[in-house]
């Protein structure tokens, strides 16, 4: 698992390579809207289903993320496994937050779709997310279909060079999207939610009750 000194480095350095590694969607997240819930992301402006994709796990097989996830607390999250900040920082943090939480319904399923698929194999993905958490599900697909399932998240598509002989960047959503035990998304956290973001919002995720609050 990554360090925290090393997550604090990684941290600062955002500020100089943020706009080449990561892409945000339209300004359509509400965090008035979380805070009536008592959460800290933002809420999207209406609830999402999980994308109709079929992906591909790090063991080669097939992954229906609607039926392998189906009525479970699903964190999801778009990224490469060469990426120099978001990835490794949310990663880590969430990774922390799953053994400080106090969660009834045991540790989400937190899910990192690799969306540079010349590098991002199944073998590249497995081995990348073992440096955080083993329990972390690595996907993969074909480029169309990953922009597809963004697409279906209203998320920006993937930005990657033509020139890929070297060492590259790619543009990729910076946001976690919740899928609640209701198998709907209703807020997504964007880069810079701490750990303790996530300790807080998660044991509250995995209950809430969408329309109990009016």
């Amino acid at each position: 698992m990554i360090s925290r000194r090393v997550a604090a480095v990684l941290g600062a350095m955002v500020g100089l390579v943020l706009l080449a590694s990561c892409t945000s969607p339209p300004d359509q997240f509400d965090r008035a809207g979380a805070e009536r819930y008592g959460l800290q992301g933002s809420m999207l402006g209406d609830a999402l289903d999980k994308p109709d994709v079929v992906f591909t796990d790090t063991e080669g097989q097939p992954y229906d993320l609607r039926t392998e996830t189906a009525s479970e607390l699903t964190l999801v999250f778009f990224g490469y496994t060469s990426c120099p900040d978001v990835c490794p920082i949310h990663l880590d943090r969430i990774s922390s937050a799953f053994e400080r939480a106090q969660l009834e319904g045991g540790v989400p399923n937190m899910v990192f779709v690799g969306v540079d698929t010349a590098r991002d194999t199944p073998e590249q993905l497995r081995t990348y997310l073992d440096r955080f958490d083993d329990r972390f599900v690595g996907l993969t697909a074909t480029p169309e279909e990953i922009d597809r399932a963004m697409a279906q998240l209203q998320l920006p598509g993937a930005v990657i060079p033509d020139d890929t002989s070297g060492n590259y960047t790619v543009g990729h959503p910076s946001q976690v999207v919740v899928f609640t035990p209701d198998d709907k998304a209703h807020i997504v956290y964007p880069f810079g939610a701490t750990e303790q973001v996530w300790v807080e919002d998660l044991p509250q995720l995995e209950t809430i009750e969408w329309e109990s609050i009016t």
